[in-house]
């Protein structure tokens, strides 16, 4: 199995070539040829490296996903050698790695020591719950083109999404469940309504014209995770960058709308992720949480990323037995 994610910048030195890796991908700037995309990634990095660098400072000096992933790999490979009890058989049957797009260790990496543990069948889980060709696409591709390089072409199965996986719907429904009951704790005596806001990464609105279905996935995450709420909500979009269209309502825009109809109280749900990075740690709890209390919302909270949960393992192992048996 090949968890795979996109990475991040695991210390401030890394901050840079992130940034050049991120943008040279010809899934994110898209259309471009390839070596005036290099041209503009080489600069993207150099202007955007000085604040991107002080906002990993500000969360800690890097990003925590690929301490987030490996623990959810482990919990992985407990549940898969051990049916689901810990207990390991006297030779593993299967074999759990994690790659990132743009970082280390990288989608080659996990791939050869699949290939070099002699693993007979690969199954390509990207930790991406909603199909993007920036996300989850871009990831097989490397898949494809790794497996190339290998020379290795093994029964390959890839998982491309699960926006609405009964396990992880439920799970992200209980993140939502107890920031509400955290909102209720506090609100005392007053009466003012709680409003959840559900954040999803942006995308830029040529590629949703190309075809891309994230939107589709999208509302099927929010669908399956609002029946039976009993509190109002609607859906922004978080981490746009440069002056192109990307998807709307942004997230900002959202909370100033709020704001000027007289919401007091908002619980945030970063929906496209499954662990805390740059765009929860910075964005939500930080940048939009000002900008909340600067337009009226005094009481802001922000649902739980999965991070090192337990339950979520376990949605991994649903949705990987749905793949291949």
């Amino acid at each position: 199995i090949a968890l795979l994610n996109f990475g991040g910048p695991w210390t401030l030195r890394d901050v840079k070539p992130f940034l050049y890796r991120l943008f040279a991908n010809p899934s994110v700037l898209v259309g471009v040829p390839g070596p005036l995309r290099q041209l503009i990634a080489l600069a993207i990095a150099q202007a955007k490296g000085p604040s991107s660098i002080e906002s990993y400072k500000l969360i800690g000096g890097g990003s925590p996903q690929l301490a987030w992933t490996e623990e959810q790999a482990e919990g992985l490979r407990r549940l898969m050698n051990g049916n689901g009890n810990g207990r390991s058989r006297a030779r593993d049957e299967v074999r759990v790695e994690i790659g990132m797009r743009s970082a280390e260790p990288s989608v080659e990496c996990a791939l050869r020591k699949l290939k070099e543990w002699g693993a007979a069948r690969l199954v390509v889980l990207p930790l991406f719950p909603q199909f993007s060709t920036t996300t989850t696409g871009t990831c097989l591709d490397e898949v494809s083109a790794s497996l190339r390089r290998l020379r290795w072409s093994p029964l390959t199965h890839e998982v491309k999404n699960w926006p609405d996986h009964p396990g992880y719907a439920a799970l992200l429904r209980r993140t939502v469940d107890e920031a509400i009951e955290e909102a209720e704790r506090e609100r005392g005596e007053a009466r003012d309504a709680i409003h959840v806001l559900f954040s999803a990464h942006s995308l830029p609105l040529k590629i949703v014209e190309r075809g891309d279905p994230y939107p589709q996935d999208v509302r099927r995450t929010v669908e399956a995770v609002t029946g039976g709420l009993r509190h109002p909500w609607s859906l922004c979009y978080q981490s746009r960058n440069g002056r192109m269209p990307w998807l709307q309502p942004y997230t900002e825009d959202e909370l100033s709308r709020l704001g000027r109809e007289g919401a007091r109280r908002v619980v945030v749900v970063p929906v496209s992720f499954v662990s805390d990075h740059i765009e929860t740690l910075y964005e939500l709890d930080m940048l939009y949480r000002e900008h909340a209390r600067r337009h009226g919302i005094t009481h802001y909270y922000r649902a739980r990323a999965f991070n090192g949960d337990p339950a979520f393992p376990f949605v991994l192992r649903s949705i990987l037995k749905e793949a291949y048996v």
